[in-house]
């Protein structure tokens, strides 16, 4: 008797992709405005640099989770 493989073929539950360029270029944007922001560079309020900053991160994620971002 044959013994069948018992390997199971490993589900990717995430698949991971580059940004696209246009979110590249966004996101280093806002982190250039919110790097120069909090370290005194620009003269924009805290909260803004911060949130500037928040912004960069969470478009790099996203456009590596997402196809159309």
């Amino acid at each position: 008797m044959a013994r069948r493989s018992s390997r199971r073929r490993s589900r990717r539950l995430l698949t991971t992709r580059a940004p696209r360029k246009g979110t590249l270029i966004i996101a280093s944007i806002f982190y250039i405005v919110g790097l120069f922001g909090v370290l005194g560079f620009f003269p924009i309020p805290e909260p803004y640099a911060t949130a500037a900053l928040a912004i960069a991160g969470g478009l790099l994620i996203l456009g590596a989770f997402l196809r159309d971002l």
